[in-house]
C-alpha cells in the first residue's frame, strides 16, 4: 500500500530518475525539461540521443548562416551521476556527439559542403544552491519539493572534426563556456507524486574563445549568447509527462578579421517533450521543437530528439 512498495510507485520513480539525468545534447538547442530536477545521491545514468536538426544554423551553439540550409543528424552519448558537495547536489556530466552535417546555399558562390565524425567533447556540472540537498534514496522519497535553484557550467572543447576548407563543420575549432542559473518551483507531496507539476526557467551565457583558422579567413571572433529556456511540465499517471517548452535566444554574432557578420542570433522557439517509462531500467523521451518567431537573419528550423535513458 505504500508509495515505496507500488510497481506504478516505482514506475514512477525511473521516470523522474530518467528525466533527471536525461541532459543537454547537441550544441544549439535548449537542454529539455525536467533536467536539473533533485536526483537521489548515487545516482548514474547513460543517456544515448538520437538528433535530427534542419534550418540554417551549425552546430555551433547560436551560430546561424543566414540563407543557409544545414542538416545536422547526431548520435551522442551522455554519462551523469549524482553526488554530494558540502551537503548540497553536484552533478557532473560528460557527453561526446557524433555524426554528420551538410550545408548548402544559393549564393553562387559557397559550394556545398559536409562534415562527419566526432563533435566537440563537452563536460560539465550543476551544483545546487537552494532546494538541492544530497539526499539519501529513503530521503529523497520523502522530501517535498518547492523552489529549487542551481548553478550550472560546462566547458565545450574544440576536439570535433573540422576543416578550414569547408565552410560548415561538425567541430567548431575553439571554446566555449557556458554558465546558467537552472531555476523551478514543484507542485507535488513528492518528486514521486503521480500528479507532479513543475515549472523550471534556465538562463544561460556562452561565451567563445576565436577561432584562428576559420574559413576563407584568418580569425573569427563571436559574442556572447545569452539564452533562456521555459518547461511548464505535468506527470499524466506515474509513468508518463508531457511538457511545454519555450527557448528564447539572443547574440552570438561573428565578426572575422575585423568585420562584422550580422549574423546575430534572435528569435524564439516552441515544441514539446513527452517522456515513457518503458521498463524500470529503461526511459524513452521525445522531443520536437520549431522556430516560430525571428529577425529576417535569425534562426530557422527545427530539430527532433529521441533520448533512451538507462540508469543504474
Amino acid at each position: 500500500m505504500g508509495a515505496p512498495l507500488s510497481v506504478r510507485a516505482r514506475g514512477g520513480a525511473a521516470l523522474l530518475a530518467a528525466a533527471i539525468l536525461a541532459a543537454p545534447t547537441a550544441r544549439a538547442q535548449d537542454d529539455g525539461p525536467r533536467v536539473y530536477q533533485l536526483a537521489p545521491k548515487g545516482a548514474q545514468a547513460w543517456t544515448g540521443f538520437a538528433v535530427v536538426k534542419r534550418g540554417n544554423e551549425e552546430p555551433e551553439v547560436g551560430t546561424v548562416i543566414p540563407g543557409s540550409d544545414i542538416d545536422t543528424d547526431l548520435v551522442i552519448l551522455r554519462y551523469v551521476t549524482t553526488l554530494s558537495l558540502g551537503g548540497r547536489q553536484f552533478a557532473p556530466f560528460v557527453i561526446l556527439p557524433a555524426g554528420r552535417t551538410k550545408f548548402s546555399i544559393n549564393d553562387g558562390v559557397t559550394p556545398p559542403a559536409s562534415s562527419s565524425g566526432f563533435g566537440d567533447l563537452q563536460v560539465g556540472g550543476v551544483l545546487g544552491l537552494i532546494g538541492s540537498p544530497a539526499l539519501s534514496p529513503a530521503d529523497y522519497a520523502r522530501f517535498k519539493p518547492g523552489f529549487s535553484a542551481g548553478l550550472f557550467a560546462k566547458v565545450y572543447f574544440p576536439t570535433g572534426a573540422y576543416s578550414a576548407a569547408k565552410p560548415v563543420n561538425l567541430g567548431s575549432n575553439r571554446h566555449a563556456f557556458q554558465i546558467g542559473l537552472p531555476t523551478g518551483f514543484a507542485w507535488g507531496t513528492s518528486y514521486r507524486d503521480p500528479r507532479l507539476t513543475t515549472l523550471e526557467v534556465f538562463p544561460t551565457l556562452t561565451v567563445y574563445a576565436d577561432n584562428d583558422d576559420p574559413y576563407g579567413a584568418d580569425r573569427s571572433s563571436k559574442d556572447t549568447l545569452f539564452s533562456v529556456e521555459g518547461h511548464l511540465t505535468h506527470n499524466l499517471d506515474p509513468t508518463t509527462w508531457l511538457s511545454a517548452d519555450l527557448l528564447y535566444r539572443r547574440g552570438g554574432e561573428t565578426t572575422t578579421d575585423g568585420v562584422a557578420a550580422g549574423d546575430a542570433t534572435h528569435g524564439w522557439s516552441a515544441g514539446g517533450s513527452v517522456g515513457w517509462v518503458l521498463d524500470p531500467r529503461a526511459t524513452l523521451i521525445l522531443t520536437y521543437q520549431q522556430v516560430i518567431e525571428r529577425d529576417d537573419d535569425g534562426p530557422d528550423g527545427g530539430f527532433f530528439r529521441a533520448a533512451l535513458v538507462l540508469p543504474f
